[in-house]
């Protein structure tokens, strides 16, 4: 399995936890965690395509340099 598949495993395992544990908050209107998680959701994603893109502008200097 490659490190992306990992990591998206791990994610769907994480948010399927979140929303089991926390589904009480949903039935009471308390939608503000709502927002706050779909906030850290999207946080987390573009932490994750930001590293995803540092780390091949990295590789590709790296070849650059070997040749």
């Amino acid at each position: 399995m490659t490190t992306l598949g990992k990591l998206l495993y791990i994610a769907f395992l994480v948010t399927l936890f979140l929303i089991t544990t926390i589904w009480d908050y949903f039935i009471n209107d308390n939608w503000a965690l709502l927002e706050n998680l779909f906030f850290s959701f999207w946080v987390a994603s573009f932490i994750f395509m930001a590293l995803l893109l540092r780390s091949k502008k990295g590789e590709t200097e790296k070849t650059k340099n070997r040749s």
